[in-house]
């Protein structure tokens, strides 16, 4: 890739824009998830994210899959994950920081925040290579329509990368965010994104026989097929209204999310011995796959009081819709396979079956009161009432269809007391209804999910402002919810109670002009229950958990200058659980990074130079999934990126 593409494009870009008077910054090139983090608990910020939880990972959990995503602050149910083009920043709502957000639930709220339109005509154009081979590039543009009224911001983008198991990828992406500001603190957003992924080619997982690890084989050899890349769509729209009235306000959305899969593979090597043979490359036709769900959220707010009292009730009603097609997959067994090297077999004949039909219906009415007594504390509580029901179609008439209905109650209270100006501690109690996990690829009856399940959580902790514009956050927390997963015939179903107790700390902010450090670290005991762990017929511990992750970003600014910054990334992770006995395990790892930012304002046109180098030390680590499948970590790369904002 010629490493001054993107300088040439704002050059042209600049020209072509000549005749507009007093462009403005997208200030893509100020994008920087660390000096933006207030903690440790998971930040994303453009295409960077830090912290000790994701969008995939919240106190062992996965807060997407349990249907706990926001647009807004409004509710959503997601199928797949916004386009970057469409997201300005994502965060991690637990603990602390969900203290006073409406309506909080067990597992965490992954909140996203749709990018921003301002009064000024703004272009930005990226540029960079991907880590191990390949190049992407993106496009902004922020257009004002009315001033400051009524503006719009657009965004495309494409990556065509090597992905770290060697393997090919294409994405295309689109998105376009409009704001309305019809009076004053009112707001109107309307938003429409997506992306599709062409010739994906998937990461082969390994399975391995008995108690014994995959051996460390090469990486970035490509073992898959050249006749599996998968093709597939999504998008996320919906309108957004936040309207004040007096002393109530009025927050609606209406948001759909639609996941599509063409054609899907997944590549399992089973039975995988210590010498990298593997008794049976299996590969698992699929397609035709659809996940739609289209919800909606109606909130009404009012808050009153005088002085340092405040008070606020708030009304909700959330409805959502969700139909999916799955099933019909075929396995397509190679035979004996290797990790050593490439064995490309032909494509076999295959048909796939008809798709299963999955229908979920939920409504939900809730209540909350809350107040907040400036100095003293805070107390929210809430009260749900929900009707939930989920109808499962099998084409297979050897199999059962799903007939299941709930209508539990819902509630927590959650509080803080500031003791000291310097000391707050908080606590708190949620029960929720969540979505549990989806079959994975190498069960039996893949793609299948569950009824939604109800959830409890109890946390408590305390934050201390420290000198040197420090603040420490210490939590403790037990969330407790059914077990789903395979059993020893490989069947994902309901095998008991798990209960992850834990402990997070979370050390932010910027002790030293120019430094900024977040430092993060969780603690878990997760623990399952059940007749089955009793029998032994599977251990104690999840598959694919851990019991401990720290983090620790730091990124400093050069005294009496502005256009360098450098910046370090340490993550340390505890060994992993790798099968139903707990006989195996894979060992710990740390991954360190380095990078520089460079900036600089030519013409009125500011630049980033973007280097990072991941894995500096070429760590060679182990993930496994909740399905008991073995990848290994990506090696060292070299990222370069250029920005430029107009």
């Amino acid at each position: 890739m010629r490493r001054d593409f993107p300088a040439l494009s704002c050059a042209a870009i600049t020209l072509w824009l000549g005749g507009l008077s007093q462009p403005a910054c997208a200030q893509r090139t100020q994008e920087n998830a660390v000096t933006n983090a207030g903690d440790a608990f998971g930040t994303a910020v453009g295409g960077e994210r830090i912290g000790i939880y994701s969008a995939e990972d919240v106190r062992g959990f996965n807060p997407i899959d349990a249907g706990n995503a926001r647009i807004e602050g409004l509710y959503f149910d997601q199928q797949e994950r916004p386009t970057p083009r469409l997201i300005e920043r994502s965060t991690i709502r637990v603990g602390i920081t969900a203290q006073g957000y409406p309506f909080p639930a067990p597992t965490g709220i992954v909140d996203y925040r749709l990018r921003p339109v301002g009064g000024k005509f703004s272009f930005s154009v990226e540029g960079e290579s991907a880590p191990y081979g390949g190049i992407a590039g993106s496009l902004e543009a922020v257009v004002p329509l009315d001033g400051a009224n009524l503006g719009v911001n657009l965004g495309a983008g494409f990556r065509n990368a090597v992905t770290p198991q060697g393997g090919g990828v294409e994405f295309r992406a689109y998105a376009g965010v409009l704001r309305w500001h019809p009076y004053a603190r009112a707001e109107v957003i309307a938003f429409l994104g997506g992306f599709s992924n062409r010739n994906d080619d998937p990461a082969p997982a390994f399975f391995p026989a008995g108690d014994v690890l995959p051996p460390q084989i090469e990486r970035g050899v490509n073992l898959g097929q050249p006749w599996t890349r998968r093709f597939g769509s999504n998008r996320n729209y919906g309108l957004i209204a936040k309207l004040p009235l007096g002393q109530w306000l009025i927050e609606a959305g209406l948001i759909r999310s639609h996941r599509q899969a063409d054609i899907s593979f997944s590549d399992l090597f089973r039975g995988v011995r210590s010498d990298g043979s593997a008794v049976n490359h299996l590969i698992v036709a699929d397609g035709n796959n659809v996940d739609d769900a289209v919800a909606g959220e109606l909130r009404v707010r009012r808050d009153w009081g005088t002085g340092a009292l405040k008070h606020n009730i708030q009304a909700s009603l959330r409805a959502r819709v969700k139909d999916r097609a799955f099933g019909g997959q075929v396995g397509l067994s190679l035979g004996a396979g290797t990790l050593l090297a490439r064995d490309i077999r032909p494509k076999p004949n295959y048909v796939l079956g008809p798709e299963d039909q999955d229908r979920v219906r939920q409504q939900t009415l809730g209540l909350s009161y809350g107040f907040d007594w400036a100095k003293h504390g805070a107390l929210s509580a809430t009260i749900s009432r929900t009707r939930y029901s989920k109808q499962i179609d099998f084409t297979n008439p050897a199999v059962s269809d799903l007939d299941a209905r709930d209508s539990p109650w819902l509630f927590s209270v959650n509080g803080a007391v500031q003791i000291t100006s310097r000391i707050t501690v908080y606590g708190g109690i949620v029960r929720g209804l969540e979505e549990s996990l989806i079959a994975p690829e190498n069960a039996i009856n893949r793609g299948e999910a569950p009824p939604a399940i109800i959830t409890d959580q109890v946390e408590a902790g305390l934050r201390l402002l420290l000198p040197r514009a420090l603040t420490l956050v210490a939590g403790v927390f037990s969330v407790r919810k059914p077990y789903f997963n395979l059993d020893e015939g490989l069947r994902f179903g309901l095998l008991g109670t798990v209960q992850n107790r834990g402990i997070e700390l979370s050390l932010a902010g910027r002790p030293l002009p120019g430094l900024s450090i977040v430092a993060g670290t969780v603690l878990l005991d997760p623990k399952i229950s059940g007749d089955v762990v009793m029998r032994g017929d599977i251990g104690p511990r999840p598959v694919g958990s851990l019991r401990g992750r720290s983090v620790l970003n730091i990124d400093w600014t050069p005294a009496r200058q502005t256009r360098w910054s450098f910046d370090a990334a340490v993550e340390s992770l505890s060994s992993r659980i790798g099968n139903i006995s707990n006989r195996l395990t894979a060992p710990p790892r740390t991954i360190l990074a380095l990078g520089f930012r460079y900036r600089a304002k030519l013409g009125g046109v500011s630049g980033l130079l973007r280097v990072q180098a991941t894995n500096v030390l070429n760590e060679y680590g182990w993930l496994v999934s909740s399905g008991g499948g073995f990848t290994y970590s990506p090696r060292r790369a070299l990222q370069v990126q250029l920005v430029a904002d107009l």
